[in-house]
């Protein structure tokens, strides 16, 4: 009997492609199968259909410019042709050399698409995943020439889904979209996934002569290096932005930007997944995972695998939406050579991204130094036996004390962030609007530092978090709270009381209520917390997917903008980045991944002379010397949380976190790090990084624009070259003569 079911299981994978079950991780593993019920549709024959076969060597070129050359067959692969590099970029690897690869996988490389669906006509036998390609599907590939490029259909016709792909030459890059009204489902067959020719660039680890590497988005980038053998053998699934936390069970990864690059030798291309990016996961898998080539790819999930509970217990099973999204899926290949051919070039063409769509400009050099980017933590409440008490760690008098202090030191301009400052203090939750705390001075001494600090030339920036609410009269959980898909309201306990997380809608609204009351006060701007993280809403009345949540910060972002002057926020997510001024805690670390082993400053390079940024508090620094010198060389802002009362007063309340900021305590230390962060960094506040490299095992060279260069030595001896020395976990300036 085990043996008859099988040979009916690899009958099944020989006619319809690799069949996983719904789970939550690798599409290729195994999970235990789970029923659905759903309408019976016709089966399909797919011995009724004839395999089509397709010459590989039957390419036209179907568009070409100045920079890039492109090429269809008529199977529905792709060539390009970097003409500055004279290097051909294809979707379909030369399989040949490896052999080996029969089977399932041979036919995944040799196809343009995966695609992964789920057949919810089959009650019987549960509902699973299956991944498809073009031969197994016995795909018809229609290939029409359109301006700039082709549209090509794929008509998979033993499973009954069709689909279509352009490809088009746009000013110097590639652009590859689906668009979503294309998408035909027939036959019960539901799209789960496409990933659009998930082999291109693919390169086999014996072809890299020199260097290469896979570039993943995780935290401010991370490598993937192909020449080297891996502690664990297993694929980086990079889900972009992270978990949607309103779909339970979804695995996510602090994935802050959308993209993605790979180089060979003096070769590079990265790709910037521009429309479909909240649905969407990269894909990088090293050579001798499954075939010998590293590859890495774009994977558009149209329906969420989650765990649909049916009981309070907690009871449940693991199934897929049914709705299929409807969003256009684009994404743009930028191709480098050359000196340019490596994670910096791959940057600073996301850098021209930004600017192009973001409407990001280069900072302006102001003359005034490099500011001082400062947080004051007011204060917070703790619980007492009838009720909470405040605690005050720093007054809006004290607040200005201690920046005449910083000032008289030499310190400035200086950009105050207040968190803690408005009544109940620090709760990271609504209502962080006016008034002021009474035991910090109130709406009066508020307005009264604001105007002496801006006499002083500094910005004041109060903080808030709309992203999470309690009981009020502006919130209604009933009406405002947000539902995940199993329709429950999401919330938790903290300090005591009741969190519910705001929809981005709800975050929206309540800031439109109260913006009027910041302008007020006179501050300069807000920064937020909570943006870090977009999520679906599946309350009824209030639908949204992740990319209108998002698109719903951006309008908050714009208008505090409008009516304040200036906004930052926490870690940079790109979907917000056009919208501020200066970040707080970008990713600037290195990087735990045991496959992408080596982490790079990808992004900073991308946005150094846009905004600010800065890392982990200066007086907070977990390892202290050594997160000063990453952030020198990766371009950050000097950045310290401060109070005037010791820190030991916060112990039993949300500031706990904070051991160490007493004002008297960290002056002398927080105006010498300044002097010499200004001397190092004022130069290039407003420059492009063009370069990043290291020069030798612990030592790190930064160059920029404007021909001054940074190198850090992490080691604990002198390191020397070219007339140049650097002293041990010290770091040198090299400006360019003339």
């Amino acid at each position: 009997m085990i043996k008859r079911v099988l040979v009916l299981l690899l009958l099944a994978a020989m006619l319809g492609g690799a069949v996983y079950v719904v789970g939550f991780g690798d599409p290729f593993g195994a999970n235990p199968a789970v029923k659905q019920a759903d309408t019976a549709a016709p089966p399909v024959n797919p011995a009724a259909i004839q395999r089509i076969e397709y010459n590989p060597d039957s390419y036209n070129r179907v568009a070409e410019d100045g920079k890039l050359e492109l090429l269809v067959n008529d199977a529905g692969h792709i060539r390009v042709r970097d003409k500055q590099g004279d290097f051909v970029w294809q979707s379909d690897p030369d399989t040949s050399l490896e052999p080996d690869l029969k089977g399932l996988w041979k036919s995944n490389a040799d196809s343009p698409f995966l695609l992964d669906y789920v057949d919810a006509s089959k009650q019987s036998t549960g509902l699973t995943f299956t991944t498809s390609n073009l031969n197994d599907a016995k795909t018809k590939t229609t290939v029409e020439r359109t301006e700039g490029g082709a549209e090509l259909t794929f008509d998979l016709q033993t499973v009954g889904i069709r689909f279509k792909t352009i490809v088009k030459l746009r000013n110097g890059y590639l652009e590859v979209s689906i668009p979503s009204d294309s998408i035909v489902e027939s036959g019960g067959k539901e799209i789960v996934a496409i990933w659009p020719f998930p082999f291109f660039g693919a390169v086999q680890k014996q072809a890299v002569q020199k260097d290469g590497y896979m570039l993943v988005p995780l935290e401010m980038g991370a490598l993937i290096p192909m020449k080297e053998e891996h502690q664990l053998l297993n694929r980086v699934s990079a889900k972009i932005f992270g978990s949607d936390r309103a779909i339970p069970g979804q695995p996510g990864t602090y994935t802050i930007f959308p993209a993605f690059g790979m180089k060979k030798d003096d070769h590079s291309f990265l790709a910037v997944i521009e429309q479909g990016e909240y649905t969407s996961t990269v894909q990088a898998t090293p050579s001798g995972l499954y075939t010998s080539f590293h590859w890495i790819a774009p994977q558009f999930e149209y329906r969420n695998p989650f765990f649909r509970q049916t009981s309070k217990l907690g009871a449940g099973y693991k199934t897929v939406e049914k709705t299929r999204s409807t969003e256009d899926r684009r994404i743009r290949y930028y191709f480098q050579s050359g000196d340019k051919a490596d994670y910096a070039g791959m940057a600073a063409d996301y850098r021209n991204y930004l600017m192009e769509t973001q409407g990001m400009t280069k900072i302006a050099a102001d003359g005034k130094g490099l500011p001082l980017y400062l947080t004051l933590y007011g204060g917070a409440q703790e619980k007492g036996l009838f009720s909470p008490s405040f605690v005050p760690a720093t007054t809006f008098d004290q607040a200005g004390t201690i920046l005449k202090g910083l000032h008289e030191a030499g310190v400035g301009p200086i950009n105050v962030l207040y968190n803690g400052w408005a009544k109940g203090g620090d709760r990271n939750v609504m209502p962080d609007v006016p008034p002021a705390e009474r035991d910090l001075g109130g709406d009066k001494a508020l307005a009264s530092f604001v105007r002496e600090a801006k006499a002083k030339g500094d910005r004041v920036y109060l903080q808030a978090d709309y992203t999470s609410s309690r009981l009020n009269d502006s919130f209604v959980p009933s009406r405002d709270s947000l539902k995940d898909i199993n329709g429950k309201v999401l919330s938790g306990k903290a300090n005591g009381e009741t969190q519910y997380v705001n929809p981005a809608s709800v975050a929206l609204r309540l800031f439109e209520e109260n913006v009027g009351k910041y302008e007020s006060l006179g501050i300069d701007g807000m920064y937020f917390e909570g943006f870090g993280s977009v999520y679906s809403n599946f309350r009824p009345s209030d639908p949204s997917t992740r990319a209108e949540s998002a698109a719903n910060y951006q309008k908050l972002l714009k208008l505090a903008k409008e009516r304040l002057g200036s906004t930052g926020a926490a870690e940079g997510n790109s979907y917000i980045i056009g919208g501020l001024d200066f970040i707080q805690h970008l990713p600037i670390g290195p990087g735990y991944d045991l496959v992408a082993t080596k982490a790079v400053p990808f992004l900073p390079i991308a946005i150094h002379g846009l905004v600010d940024y800065s890392g982990e508090w200066g007086n907070l620094r977990e390892s202290g010397k050594e997160q000063l010198l990453r952030s020198i060389e990766f371009g950050a802002v000097p950045h310290y949380l401060l109070t005037y009362e010791d820190p030991a007063e916060l112990r039993k309340t949300p500031g706990n976190f904070i051991y160490s900021s007493r004002y008297e305590e960290w002056e002398d230390t927080l105006a010498a790090e300044y002097k010499q962060w200004n001397e190092t960094l004022g130069f290039v506040r407003s420059a492009f990084i063009t370069g990043h490299r290291e020069l030798a095992a612990g030592v790190r060279e930064t160059r920029y624009d404007n021909g001054v260069s940074v190198v850090v030595n992490y080691n604990d001896t002198v390191y020397t070259v070219g007339g140049v020395t650097v002293e041990p976990f010290d770091f040198a300036v090299i400006r360019k003569e003339g």
